[in-house]
């Protein structure tokens, strides 16, 4: 089975068509299929929408959230809730093509994990477009896996994958990053992408900044959430050594000059300097600690295959 999830969060006027168009592509496709449409606290008609769905069509599942909790809590509650073995997610805006499907499907058929879409020419502001390839070149560095466009949500996804994401904040948009550090095969491929034809864009330019910190959100759970004391040691030992080395020039220049070490304010700063680097030193120790006794056995280091024999 193929299951579709769609986050929805006051999109009403483009739900009909959006519908229409899986609906017409999973006829030629041939295959069994779902659609859960989530809303995420939806203040339009899109829930009136939505229910009218699925109460025509048994394989339209309706998913109410409280309030509006954002894309990654909609995309894990879909997750959560979706049957298939192949997951499809894409925005609810109509600006991805569901003429797309077969496309992802034959990439997941080859052996790939995560097929993500590359918005080659897209049809967005330059204001948009502009921060994303910044944010782009970025992600691509820290992370080692090159991608054009870690922003689109048009994405196919294997079930195994799925299970082994735990997606919250903007972390959303770091399902490649995420997926590539477990070993999953990832492959990106150019999708059309067409311009916003109701509504207007729910994301503000206080997206980016979230995205920053979720940024070392991710960096820090990839590679230091089960060795936290490699990333405290090497602050720790930034502050501690640099201050030992001013230590040491006073000391051994009060032999050499002739200076007095406690007038000096290189003295107050090499104190300051060692005792924050004892003080990282020790939370790296307690981070691991906390890791070795409390360690949660759903949030592994590692990805078992499972085709192993």
């Amino acid at each position: 089975m193929i299951s579709f999830i769609l986050p929805v969060y006051n999109e009403e006027e483009s739900l009909p068509e959006l519908y229409s168009r899986i609906t017409e592509v999973m006829a030629e496709v041939d295959r069994e299929y779902e659609i859960l449409f989530i809303n995420d606290g939806s203040t339009d008609c899109s829930p009136d929408v939505i229910n009218g769905f699925r109460d025509n069509d048994p394989k339209v599942k309706v998913i109410n959230l409280r309030k509006n909790f954002g894309k990654s809590s909609a995309l894990q509650v879909g997750f959560e809730n979706a049957k298939g073995e192949i997951i499809f997610t894409l925005d609810s805006d109509l600006q991805d093509d569901p003429a797309e499907i077969p496309n992802f499907l034959k990439e997941i058929e080859a052996g790939n994990d995560l097929v993500t879409g590359w918005k080659v020419n897209r049809k967005d502001p330059k204001e948009k477009t502009i921060p994303s390839k910044v944010f782009n070149y970025f992600v691509s560095k820290m992370s080692g896996l090159k991608l054009n466009d870690y922003n689109c949500g048009f994405k196919c996804y294997t079930r195994q994958l799925t299970r082994e994401l735990h997606l919250y904040g903007e972390l959303h948009r770091f399902v490649p990053f995420l997926a590539h550090k477990k070993g999953f095969k990832v492959k990106e491929i150019p999708v059309l992408h067409h311009e916003r034809k109701y509504g207007s864009s729910k994301f503000g330019f206080e997206r980016y900044a979230r995205g920053f910190f979720d940024l070392l959100t991710v960096v820090f759970l990839t590679n230091y959430l089960h060795r936290p004391m490699h990333l405290f040691g090497w602050a720790g030992s930034a502050f501690f050594f640099s201050g030992l080395a001013i230590f040491s020039y006073l000391f051994f220049g009060r032999w050499i000059f002739g200076e007095s070490i406690g007038t000096s304010p290189l003295f107050t700063i090499s104190i300051f300097l060692t005792g924050i680097g004892t003080q990282i030193y020790i939370a790296g120790l307690v981070a691991e600690l906390i890791v070795h006794n409390k360690e949660r056995r759903d949030i592994n280091s590692y990805s078992i295959r499972d085709d192993n024999p």
